[in-house]
């Protein structure tokens, strides 16, 4: 009768989790249509690679789960397939060698249920014992992993009392099974007696495993596919391009304060999350104690869309205490935690999935911004600057190209013909720390015979704070200025000293009719010393650790260049930090948050400052103004002006630069 029942039951409890997967995709369609999905041969890889080769997931600073988890997705995959292909050679007349393949499935089922037990015992431990303070338990977390274990171990029961009732020539493909045979041989118990233990456990087994497939679908379980939809939906443009508002003339609303506003995309992120909390080990803002952690928000969302798909789909009423829908920003997702992202993309980075916050972040501050009017207080003297001299300092924009006066620069106005239009930036115009740098790369530029030239009073500040800020109507004016310029001199390459400006040059611009050829100049340097365009000189022995910037590293994979010039330099010792590279900590000073008082936690500046500190550098070096800046404030305020410089890599360079 069970063998009969079996099958249907099978069938009914795949119907509920596909039923279950089908009402969780209705809450995704409450957010808006997104992009259509192009490039499918770049997703499928990508799932091949990210999802069943755990690209992300097997991270060198994530041994341990790494590892865990591709222990217990060795055990759910191989059973799996092994079981579909058992059926097969059954079922089908297929020649005997075929036929003599299938022994390797039971040592293939043997080995992956081992490594499943021990991933699960490893999770077991690390959720239960070392409890590390990202992952917060939950009855679901147990369920699964008792449910698993369960499963497993039957399995395991059944495999053994069939190797003792039957004794057939594969037990030896099976060491673990065999093993256990033996250990139920050592009850003495009768063939009759085996056989009724093994058709209970066979029974129980085949429940279990229907009670499994109906409770995927309904919890942390469902990831397995979420997080595999998720990789293959994944942005394959510029990493933390913000998207562009093409209907200012038309919207009456502008960014996201209803979990509606978000795209469909943007709402698959929360059901992919699966609260392993790497984001949250490494976010600044998280870590420098500001009410912010990528995975509380994303979870926060996710609890909200729930709410929503029971009062939208289900009638049911979803209120707060004081009565009324909770809202978005303020109820579900504080203000202050809008506010203190610092757009670094590490949660991005980190996630092994692709889930990202910042795009959500940028969609609530844009409605604070253009809808509320409602930022720190400071910002509002950016914008205005920004809208009245093109900088966020406010100084006269007829006095943007004084800081090159004496260098014999050439403007574009005066010759357009150059091979390279060098973008300095409204710091390196206007900021006199940072001034010190674009002189330096002027003198490196000509050292070098590069023809280059700028455009001096006509270049406009980027616009890039303001985006990340969320004003994207000023944005807009600032970019529509700029691109004009640079297409009416039609220029084709643009060298920048900002990384901000890098970003948004090359990635962002063309949204706006902009498209141009954007190196950074650690890019240019890297490789005028490889031509032997700059000769270098031999100088004292200096110990030096690098800051990446999160626009070049993170953003735009720039990790080698930089590291490449300073070893080039003669005496140069390079140390690194232990956040380095893609883990790199924040500055502080991205996300708009260079013109915004951090009044909340302890000071980003200050944490990174310290971390450099650990290597007793000489000088702490970066390639970014923002960074420069925050870094040389972080070093001052800890009075450390003595023990230690911070010094763009273009200084360093021209300092030791043959003349």
């Amino acid at each position: 009768m069970f063998n009969f029942l079996f099958p249907l039951l099978l069938l009914v409890s795949l119907a509920i989790m596909v039923y279950g997967i089908y009402r969780r995709s209705l809450l995704w369609k409450l957010g808006k249509a997104g992009e259509k999905v192009d490039r499918i041969g770049e997703r499928i890889k990508s799932v091949i690679l990210f999802a069943i080769g755990h690209g992300r997931i097997l991270n060198a600073n994530e041994v341990y789960p790494g590892a865990m988890h591709l222990l217990l997705f060795i055990g759910f995959i191989v059973p799996l397939c092994m079981t579909l292909f058992a059926m097969l050679v059954s079922s089908l007349s297929l020649p005997p060698v075929l036929k003599g393949i299938s022994v390797f499935i039971a040592l293939l089922l043997d080995i992956s249920g081992l490594l499943a037990f021990i991933g699960l015992i490893l999770a077991f431990v690390r959720r239960y014992f070392v409890r590390p303070e990202r992952l917060d338990n939950k009855n679901d977390d147990a369920i699964s992993l008792i449910g698993i274990l369960a499963i497993l171990m039957v399995g395991f029961l059944v495999a053994g009392l069939k190797i003792a009732i039957v004794q057939p020539d594969w037990r030896f493909w099976s060491p673990t099974t065999l093993a256990i045979a033996w250990y139920i041989g050592t009850f003495d118990l009768s063939p009759s007696a085996l056989a009724t233990i093994h058709q209970l456990a066979w029974k129980t087994h085949c429940i279990l495993v229907i009670l499994f497939i109906c409770y995927v679908a309904y919890s942390k379980l469902l990831h397995i596919i979420t997080s595999t939809l998720n990789i293959f939906l994944r942005n394959f443009g510029p990493v933390g391009a913000i998207r562009q508002i093409t209907d200012f003339e038309t919207a009456e609303t502008f960014g996201v304060a209803n979990l509606e506003e978000f795209d469909r995309r943007q709402l698959i992120h929360l059901d992919a999350c699966t609260r392993c909390g790497r984001c949250q080990d490494n976010c600044p803002a998280h870590l420098s104690e500001k009410p912010l952690s990528p995975k509380k928000m994303i979870q926060d969302l996710k609890g909200h869309l729930e709410a929503k798909g029971r009062a939208l789909l289900y009638k049911a009423a979803t209120q707060t205490d004081g009565g009324g829908t909770p809202a978005l920003i303020g109820d579900v997702i504080a203000e202050d935690a809008i506010w203190a992202c610092t757009s670094c993309l590490n949660c991005h980075e980190q996630c092994p999935v692709f889930i990202t916050t910042f795009d959500k972040t940028v969609e609530m501050r844009r409605y604070l911004v253009l809808m509320e009017s409602r930022f720190p207080t400071e910002v509002q003297l950016v914008f205005r600057n920004m809208e009245n001299n093109s900088n966020p300092w406010g100084v006269g924009k007829h006095l943007r190209a004084d800081w090159c006066k004496d260098l014999g620069v050439k403007m574009l106005a005066e010759d357009p013909e150059v091979d390279i239009l060098y973008w300095p930036g409204c710091a390196g115009a206007f900021d006199d720390r940072n001034k010190k740098v674009a002189v330096a790369m002027v003198k490196l530029l000509k050292k070098a015979g590069v023809k280059f030239g700028i455009l001096g009073t006509e270049e406009g500040c980027c616009g890039e704070s303001a985006r990340r800020i969320g004003n994207e109507y000023l944005y807009k004016t600032l970019v529509d200025a700029n691109v004009e310029v640079l297409n009416t001199y039609k220029v084709k390459k643009i060298v920048t000293t900002c990384p901000h400006c890098y970003n948004t040059l090359k990635n962002e611009y063309s949204q706006f009719g902009g498209s141009y050829e954007v190196i950074h100049q650690t890019e240019l340097l890297d490789s005028l010393i490889k031509q032997g365009k700059l000769k270098l000189n031999g100088g004292n022995n200096i110990t030096v650790t690098y800051h990446d910037s999160c626009l070049l590293g993170r953003y735009n994979q720039i990790y080698e260049q930089p590291r490449n010039i300073l070893t080039s330099i003669p005496g140069v010792r390079l140390k690194e930090m232990e956040r380095t590279r893609n883990r790199s900590f924040c500055c502080g000073g991205g996300g708009g948050r260079m013109w915004m008082e951090e009044h909340l936690g302890k000071r980003i500046n200050e944490m990174r400052v310290d971390q450099a500190m650990d290597l007793k550098p000489d000088i702490i070096a970066t390639a970014c103004p923002y960074c420069l800046t925050m870094l040389e404030d972080g070093v001052k305020t800890k009075g450390l002006e003595e023990s230690v410089k911070t010094l763009d890599i273009a200084e360093l360079l021209e300092k030791s630069v043959k003349d």
